[in-house]
């Protein structure tokens, strides 16, 4: 149902909005998609891709410290991208923002792997993780989320409830 509607930019990672990204792969095209993960050195792409389906179809294999490895890029803006597609990749990871902290994050739902990815900024520091999670099906997605704050509240990164 969240599909189903007109979607900007920011509503569609909100969503994870699969048509949207869909309709977006194909104006990237192959190659270029090709191009920058090997460039970011971002997980393990069998062949032959589909353009619209390698990052559900199980084509793209990341491991938690691959994800890890792409944030740290994100974070220290060091892949050859606009300082503004920083800008705008920051403003859509956005979850939660306090004074004490912001926390920026993205989840998915493939064919074999179910990772959330996120940093958090707090202080003086800057908190990466990665949590890849088997689920059943649809009902166990929200656990991600939960076992994540959980995490980070454990290690003192967020505040206690």
């Amino acid at each position: 149902e969240d599909w189903n509607r007109d979607q900007t930019l920011k509503s569609a990672f909100r969503v994870s909005c699969v048509w949207c990204y869909q309709r977006l792969a194909r104006r990237v095209g192959t190659a270029a998609y090709l191009r920058h993960i090997r460039q970011a050195h971002y997980g393990q792409l069998h062949e032959p891709v589909i353009v619209t389906e390698f990052w559900l179809d199980g084509s793209l294999r990341v491991s938690a410290e691959q994800q890890v490895g792409l944030l740290r890029q994100v974070v220290a803006r060091s892949l050859p991208y606009r300082a503004k597609s920083y800008d705008t990749l920051r403003t859509i990871m956005r979850v939660d923002s306090t004074p004490a902290y912001s926390l920026y994050a993205k989840t998915g739902w493939a064919a074999r792997d179910n990772p959330g990815i996120g940093y958090v900024e707090a202080g003086a520091g800057t908190w990466l993780f990665a949590l890849n999670l088997d689920t059943r099906d649809a009902t166990d997605l929200p656990l991600r989320q939960r076992i994540a704050l959980d995490a980070l509240r454990a290690k003192g990164i967020l505040p206690a409830e």
